[in-house]
């Protein structure tokens, strides 16, 4: 079963991202190729999302629900469309000024397009992660990203800065 996690520091307190996550209509204006949103309560929303499998559109009505909440800390959902079966962990912890959202996602294709939804999944969940993430950015005025692991340093790099540091000595 194909699964991705994520981690963004958001410039909002938790109780402000809460409301935000748990407005279908707002949420999904961040949620690449969600093409229309029928809320049918607090609860529960039906969605029409629209994805490219080369050339060709492949368009998905998922039924979405939020199974339990713990307000404004944690969040699970799930979502059911005829191929696939989706389950949304979603956690929030202050974090300086703003809040770390933590999410997982397990997605299950399901039947005889089971193999493309799950290459579907594990070709573009980067590519819409970034894309949720630069939303949140311009909603929220600011994402902080994870810090980068630092590369590791190359043998010419050491020795450029020993050879300049050896420099500034003199």
């Amino acid at each position: 079963m194909p699964q991705r996690e994520a981690k963004f520091w958001v410039n909002a307190p938790p109780t402000e991202l809460w409301r935000f996550i748990r407005n279908f209509q707002s949420l999904c204006t961040c949620i690449p190729g969600v093409e229309h949103i029928n809320v049918l309560d607090d609860r529960t929303a039906e969605l029409t999302v629209k994805e490219k499998v080369g050339v060709v559109p492949l368009i998905v009505k998922l039924r979405a629900q939020i199974d339990s909440e713990d307000s404004p800390r944690r969040l699970h959902a799930s979502a059911k469309a005829e191929h696939l079966l989706m389950a949304i962990d979603v956690a929030l912890e202050p974090s300086g000024v703003g809040t770390e959202m933590r999410s997982h996602f397990d997605v299950k294709g399901e039947g005889p397009l089971k193999p493309v939804v799950d290459r579907l999944f594990e070709r573009r969940a980067t590519e819409r992660t970034a894309q949720f993430a630069a939303c949140l950015e311009k909603r929220f005025a600011g994402v902080i990203s994870p810090p980068l692991t630092p590369k590791r340093e190359g043998w010419w790099r050491r020795l450029w800065r020993q050879i300049s540091g050896g420099f500034s000595r003199l």
